[in-house]
């Protein structure tokens, strides 16, 4: 029986929540499982823990940040205020749990922990799921944190890149793309009138959607400007946007709508548990991501087995999932004329959206099946050395 440790703090539930928590619900029974989850939480994670039968732990694992605001310097207070019971915990949990193997997917975790894994024997796997940074300040600091690290897993040849970048032997590094259950995703024969009936749009509307966390990285002011630019031309489009709304980014994202006059033709659907829902219900399915910050989209790989014809722009590991030209359209970043236009041609054209959401779909189950890549992934964490001291 191999024991993993993972350590995943987050105070709200986002993508690389779930995506972890699809991996270890699946691990056969020869890997046992226990979390160490942060008392700074709104506690869905645990929710989704305990309906796992996945046991966990609590303990103080905050967050620092180098800004200087009183928002984050104050984060980043508590963090360190609370700093030497996290000590005292993690080592607790080492003893009575004894892992073979730490399982992390975040370098923020590897950094607060770094003394006391420096004195521990255990192997530590990072599962990285976003480019690394390579400014100066991230690349000293990955010469301590890093020090601990015995393996990486690259969600995406972008991410694997930026490792290599900061120094990782590519002997140290497994590329392990992020996986979908294809038996929960089956592709959309006829749309679901959801949206048109909440929103009260036509029946012959072609729906556009994009979906995610709220932030100045995910594009959503390129989605809106793509968005009056379509319905110049074609007015029959409606736009819908996915994700928590709350915070001021949403407010400004209000204000735009507003200011526009695209309140009749753009929607903000909310969170949805199930995104099923939510790809059901468009025609089309876009990220317009304006970083290059995406390790491997998820949703771009659900919208796809999902038989979406897909629009993305060129952000980290966006261009390792869809086929330019065969099951979506690849955009620069931060171009929405550019946004438009792909748009454009997917909604005057039924028929090379159904071809491209079938071979989208096909790509899915071929390189993205879940039941593939958690099986990859727990060899990967069994092939790690055998704990030699705890």
């Amino acid at each position: 029986m191999l024991k993993v440790l993972a350590i995943v703090p987050c105070p709200r539930v986002f993508g690389l929540q779930i995506t972890t928590l699809r991996f270890f619900e699946r691990f056969s029974g020869k890997v046992q499982s226990h979390f160490l989850v942060t008392r700074w939480t709104d506690g869905e994670f645990s929710r989704r823990l305990d309906e796992l039968s996945i046991p966990y732990t609590y303990s103080w694992f905050g967050m620092f940040s180098r800004k200087l605001d009183w928002v984050n310097l104050k984060t980043t207070i508590h963090c360190l205020v609370k700093l030497p019971r996290l000590y005292v915990d993690f080592v607790r949990l080492i003893r009575s749990y004894r892992p073979d193997v730490i399982y992390t997917a975040g370098y923020h975790e590897l950094i607060l922990l770094w003394p006391v894994l420096l004195l521990l024997h255990i192997p530590v796997v990072y599962h990285v799921r976003n480019p690394l940074p390579l400014e100066r300040f991230y690349r000293w600091s990955f010469l301590f944190w890093g020090a601990n690290v015995n393996h990486y897993i690259a969600v995406s040849h972008s991410v694997g890149s930026t490792l290599s970048k900061l120094g990782v032997d590519s002997r140290s590094i497994s590329l392990l793309y992020n996986g979908v259950d294809v038996s929960q995703f089956q592709p959309v024969q006829k749309r679901s009138p959801c949206f048109v009936e909440r929103y009260g749009w036509p029946d012959a509307a072609v729906i556009v959607g994009m979906t995610g966390q709220m932030n100045e990285a995910k594009g959503h002011y390129d989605f809106l400007q793509a968005a009056r630019v379509v319905h110049e031309k074609h007015p029959e489009v409606r736009f819908v946007i996915g994700g928590k709304q709350e915070g001021s980014y949403f407010r400004r994202l209000q204000e735009q709508v507003a200011e526009h006059n695209l309140g009749k033709i753009v929607a903000f659907s909310g969170w949805q548990d199930d995104m099923r829902s939510f790809y059901s219900g468009v025609d089309v399915f876009v990220l317009p991501s304006g970083q290059d910050t995406e390790g491997l989209p998820r949703v771009i790989a659900e919208a796809m087995a999902s038989g979406l014809a897909v629009v993305a722009t060129r952000s980290g590991g966006a261009g390792e999932i869809v086929e330019n030209g065969k099951t979506g359209i690849l955009v620069e970043r931060q171009s929405p004329h550019q946004l438009a236009g792909a748009i454009e041609s997917l909604v005057t054209s039924p028929t090379r959206r159904t071809c491209m959401g079938k071979a989208g779909r096909l790509r899915v189950e071929q390189f993205f099946d879940l039941s593939k890549q958690t099986g990859e992934l727990e060899r990967i964490l069994k092939g790690m050395p055998k704990v030699r001291n705890q």
